[in-house]
């Protein structure tokens, strides 16, 4: 049940939810307990494989309170990033608060993000938290602490030494998220893009207690691997999020008119992950050469060790064991 149309809420809610039937039902019900003003509240459902979304039109169908409700479905899977583009279109708050379909938030954390947002006269571009660890049985264990943002006064701090942040904790606006323009379609790893960007703008600050119930683990985690495919096919995963981090950010700096520091950082990590991405989608010898010959700014030596070990992965773990072994044995 929604909220009386004439009272329109000034922050939103957004759940992002895939394939956690699970757990969804409990962090649902966390956002909508939520006691403070009147919310926009949307919990989306990113094209679930499993039974998620009937759960979250359930919820929003019966709810019976203060916040203004609703459940929305993409029509395909399409990640984190298009998730985060798609919920602005969605919403209508001058402030988003975040939750995870596995995550649970404390009954006062919308009220205490909008308190900090509301202390900075609305200046801030990012509020965050401190959350709780919480396991796969459910256990909660010690409480994670994220950095103060509030010191982080412009880009060549957040250079000079990047926050200790969790996305899952964030509320940020949507002033902030007009002026970058929508985040790209492979970008997983949002929360230091967030940060940036706030930084960059309106600045950040941090509320010094823990509001969410944080899962461990998740997509993001380094699985137990049972194939050579397997690691191949993650670690490729993994590469491509890394290099979307450092591509979006870089396409921020520009945005913000500091690319130049940015670009002095983050271009030679990113000419190594685009190189190892390259070798690991080359199937012949001439085309690995090409990818070697191409990345010549970087280290020939470094090269050619990569290089060596995407045309003989096996070989190059004997080699590197057999020296690990020799190591030990001198000393």
């Amino acid at each position: 049940m929604t909220a009386p149309a004439s009272s329109k809420p000034r922050v939103s809610l957004v759940l992002l939810c895939y394939n956690q039937q699970s757990m969804v039902r409990h962090a649902a019900e966390s956002v909508l307990a939520q006691d403070c003003e009147p919310l926009e509240i949307v919990l989306s459902d990113d094209a679930s494989t499993d039974g998620s979304y009937p759960i979250l039109q359930r919820l929003a169908r019966e709810y019976r309170g203060p916040h203004r409700v609703s459940a929305r479905r993409n029509e395909r899977n399409v990640g984190i990033g298009a998730h985060y583009n798609q919920l602005l279109g969605a919403t209508s708050g001058a402030l988003l608060i975040t939750a995870a379909g596995d995550d649970f938030s404390v009954p006062q954390r919308a009220r205490r993000l909008i308190e900090a947002w509301d202390a900075t006269g609305g200046r801030a571009d990012l509020v965050s938290s401190h959350v709780i660890d919480l396991d796969h049985d459910g256990v909660l264990h010690e409480v994670m602490r994220v950095d103060d943002l509030a010191p982080y006064r412009d880009v060549p701090h957040w250079l000079a030494e990047r926050p200790y942040i969790i996305g899952a904790g964030h509320a940020f606006t949507r002033r902030m998220m007009e002026r970058f323009g929508p985040l790209g379609p492979e970008v997983f790893y949002e929360d230091q893009i967030m940060v940036f960007r706030a930084i960059a703008g309106g600045g950040a600050v941090t509320v010094d207690e823990a509001l969410v119930h944080y899962r461990r683990g998740g997509t993001s985690r380094r699985p137990r691997f049972d194939s050579s495919q397997h690691m191949a096919w993650w670690t490729e995963r993994q590469r491509g999020r890394e290099l979307a981090e450092m591509e979006q950010l870089i396409q921020d700096s520009t945005l913000a008119g500091c690319d130049a520091p940015v670009r002095a950082v983050m271009e030679g990590p990113l000419k190594k992950d685009r190189y190892l991405r390259r070798l690991r989608r080359s199937t012949t010898q001439s085309e690995r050469w090409a990818a070697f010959r191409a990345a010549a700014p970087l280290a020939t030596w470094w090269r050619l060790r990569k290089m060596l070990h995407a045309a003989f992965p096996h070989t190059t773990v004997i080699l590197k064991r057999g020296l690990s072994v020799f190591h030990r044995r001198q000393h």
